[in-house]
Order: structure tokens, then C-alpha cells, then sequence
């Protein structure tokens, strides 16, 4: 029998994201890996109000899902409590969305009908499937729930400078997506039952001293994945010992926006300073191929190693203990799981001057930041840091504090506590 089968409205929460999904057989579904780790603990952490969890997303396309083959885990709907329904096929043109709007307002419309809660968060334009789940929700009287894990209102101007977009690019992010992006943020606060924004400036600007709208550090990593006291001794043992090279590292997608290059030129950069770096890349995407070529460019054959991706979890963790120190150079807004990620592996982050990693710095965190978007800056720092262990392990000690306090069930209570219980007992 179904998961959803039994389960009276009330105790149902509806997420509608733009996350694909491979269907498998029997209700069971693969998405991400750490974002099936979420869902598991979304789960833990809204009983015993909730006793399922429907995911309505849009379906994998062949090719992506052979990219991510590597990091890609399994739910099942009867064990996990998490069911999978496909809102539609990617790649999907807006055209093609907006042709289909209708049967996709149906599917939502009774979607809404069968959960208590219902979960969104800001859509671009030409594909708001989001939008109207959320207002589908308030109009039935559903507790709804926004989050929005960045906010982009600076990366128009960020990608303009760094060459990632065109003037034109960067005029319709500037005139048309970002106000429309602005305009669902205000109707929100206004309409939506609890907000949850990634960010503090957006709880300013779009909160307003509202109750409802809630600062929230969106983590991935559980308080079992931090280091105890015995390894984080060890690993600071480690980072202190000169003479071992300081194994610096880079995990996520290989993107243009990520500013991997930029990264690359640093390590070369630090070593021919005298710097010993040795640099691991993990994850997969668009720029690998052109960044192992630079790699080549730079000299840097024996010092850079590609691995691929991972599959979140102790295993991926416990490879992640034995580097020394994550580098992001972020060519726009981004808030990344990385960096905490990080921090619960004793590994400091240095990294561009972003708001985040700024708020992160502000908090506690183990984090360096320098001068965005300046490489040389970030090469200094790198070369600074290679040779001063003692504030590595500092930095360390300051990561773990940090990801002991930050995990993923913590704000997950957080959440189920600001949300406020449906108003509705059956469906």
C-alpha cells in the first residue's frame, strides 16, 4: 500500500521544487544525494505533525542523469516516508511549460488538496509552477512555507564585471527577473504562512520586522558527520606538521560561476612564491575538460588531481578529513554547501568576499576572505596560510565549533518550530 495512501491532509507536507528526479520502480526515486539525506531528515524533523513527505518535481532528463550517476541516491516512499510525483519531463522550454499550464494548475490544485502544508519558493518567469502551488495552498487555507537559499539581488552586476554575461544578459536580469524575484519575496511576507531566506539582508528587506519571516542557515551535514574531539586533535596535529604540503581543495559543480580557473591560477600562483600546495578537485560538469587543460597551461600536472563526484555521506566525509583547506572564488552570489560542509571536517575556508562567506565569517565560521574578485589577493592568502599553521589550526578548531552548532537537524527543529500547524483536519 501506498505511503500517501492512508494519510489523513493534515499530517501530509507538499514540497514543490524545481529538483529533478529519476522514477524508479515501486514509488522509489534517485535524486541528489545530499538533498535525499534533507528529506530524510525534514522528515525526523516535523513528527510527529507529518508522516509524509511529497516531493512534486520535474523528471531527469537521460543525459543528466548519466552525469550524476555518481551522487545520486535512492528513497523509498514505504521506509523513508518521502514519495516522488513528476510535475514534468526536462528539458522542458517555456513554451512548452506555459502551453501545459493548465494540466499543470490541475495536478497542483489536487496536489494542494490532499497536504496540510505546502512548500515553495521563488520562480522565474515563464515557469511558475511554484507560485501557484503556494497560492493554490493559501487559497484553500493550507500552511505555506517559502524558502529561498540565496539571494542573487548583487550577481547581474558580479557577472556583468567578471564576463559571465553580455550588457543585454545583464539588463534583463537587472529590469525584468529581478524585480519579478523581488515582487514574489514582498507577496509572500504577506500571504505565506512562515518564510524561511538564506540570508540576513533578505529577512531585512522582505520581513520587516514580521514574526513569520526567519533568518535560516540552510545545512546539510548531520551532528554525526562533525569531527569529535580525538580526530580533530589529529587532523590539527596534521595541519601543523611543515612538512607535509598544505592539501587545499575545491568540491561542487565545474561551472563557469564557480570561478575554478581562477582558483587554479592561485595555486600556481602561491607555488611559484614558494607555496607547497598540493590541489583535489571533486565534482563533475560543463568546464572539466577545459579546465584540465589549464591545469597543463600552468604547470601544474603534479600538484592537481580530478576525482569525480561523490555520493554524500560518511565515506565522502571521511575523504573530505584529510584535506586542509577548501578555496571558493565565486564569480556571483552563492551559497554553497560546501562551506559548512567543510566546517565540519575541520576545514577552513578561504574564499572571495561574497555575502555569505562574510555572514559566515561574521558568525564564527572558519573562514578567510579576501578582496573579490582579485586572484592575486587570494593567491597571497593561500601562499600566507601554506606557511602559518598555527592559524590553520586555529581556523580548524573555530570550523568544528561552528558545524557542531550549525548541523542540519538543528535547523530543521528550528523550522518545524517556526512553522505553524495547518487549519484544516481532513482533506
Amino acid at each position: 500500500m501506498s505511503a500517501l495512501a492512508d494519510t489523513p491532509a493534515h499530517r501530509r507536507y507538499l514540497m514543490v521544487m524545481p529538483v529533478p528526479f529519476v522514477p524508479l520502480a515501486d514509488g522509489r526515486a534517485a535524486v541528489e544525494s545530499a538533498f535525499a539525506e534533507h528529506l530524510r531528515e525534514l522528515v525526523a524533523s516535523l513528527r510527529p505533525r507529518v508522516d509524509v513527505v511529497e516531493v512534486l518535481a520535474p523528471v531527469m532528463d537521460a543525459r543528466t542523469q548519466e552525469s550524476m550517476r555518481a551522487s545520486l541516491d535512492e528513497l523509498d516512499p514505504e521506509v523513508d516516508r518521502v514519495r516522488f510525483t513528476a510535475a514534468f519531463g526536462l528539458p522542458r522550454g517555456t513554451v512548452r511549460h506555459l502551453l501545459a499550464m493548465p494540466r499543470t494548475c490541475w495536478m497542483l490544485w489536487k496536489a494542494v488538496s490532499r497536504a496540510g502544508y505546502v512548500h515553495g519558493g521563488p520562480a522565474p518567469l515563464g515557469w511558475p509552477f511554484q507560485n501557484i502551488a503556494l497560492l493554490f495552498g493559501w487559497m484553500r487555507g493550507r500552511t505555506t512555507v517559502y524558502v529561498t537559499d540565496i539571494d542573487h539581488r548583487l550577481s547581474p552586476r558580479m557577472s556583468l564585471a567578471t564576463g559571465l554575461c553580455s550588457f543585454g544578459v545583464y539588463l534583463r536580469a537587472r529590469w525584468l527577473h529581478q524585480p519579478w524575484v523581488s515582487l514574489q519575496h514582498r507577496i509572500a511576507g504577506r500571504l505565506c504562512s512562515a518564510l524561511f531566506l538564506k540570508g540576513r539582508d533578505l529577512v531585512r528587506d522582505y520581513g520587516r520586522g514580521r514574526k513569520h519571516v526567519r533568518y535560516i542557515l540552510d545545512c546539510a551535514h548531520s551532528s554525526m558527520l562533525v569531527l569529535d574531539d580525538v580526530r580533530l586533535a589529529a587532523k590539527c596535529e596534521r595541519l601543523a606538521d611543515t612538512s607535509r604540503p598544505l592539501r587545499a581543495c575545491y568540491f561542487g559543480r565545474l561551472v563557469p560561476y564557480k570561478g575554478v580557473d581562477r582558483m587554479l591560477r592561485a595555486v600556481a600562483s602561491a607555488c611559484r612564491a614558494g607555496a607547497d600546495v598540493k590541489f583535489d578537485i571533486y565534482g563533475q560538469g560543463e568546464c572539466e575538460g577545459a579546465l584540465r587543460d589549464l591545469v597543463q597551461q600552468l604547470g601544474l600536472g603534479d600538484r592537481v588531481v580530478f576525482h569525480g563526484a561523490r555520493v554524500y555521506g560518511p565515506d565522502w566525509f571521511a575523504e573530505l578529513e584529510r584535506c586542509d583547506l577548501l578555496i571558493s572564488a565565486v564569480l556571483s552570489q552563492d551559497t554553497p554547501r560546501s562551506a559548512i560542509d567543510a566546517q565540519a571536517t575541520g576545514m577552513p575556508v578561504l574564499a572571495f568576499d561574497t555575502y555569505y562567506y562574510r555572514e559566515l565569517l561574521d558568525q564564527g565560521a572558519g573562514v578567510v576572505v579576501v578582496p573579490w574578485p582579485d586572484t592575486e589577493a587570494l593567491a597571497q592568502r593561500l601562499h600566507q596560510l601554506a606557511g602559518d599553521r598555527a592559524e590553520l589550526v586555529r581556523l580548524s578548531r573555530r570550523a568544528v565549533q561552528f558545524a557542531r552548532e550549525n548541523t542540519q537537524e538543528h535547523w530543521l527543529r528550528q523550522r518545524a518550530e517556526w512553522t505553524p500547524s495547518p487549519r484544516i483536519c481532513q482533506s
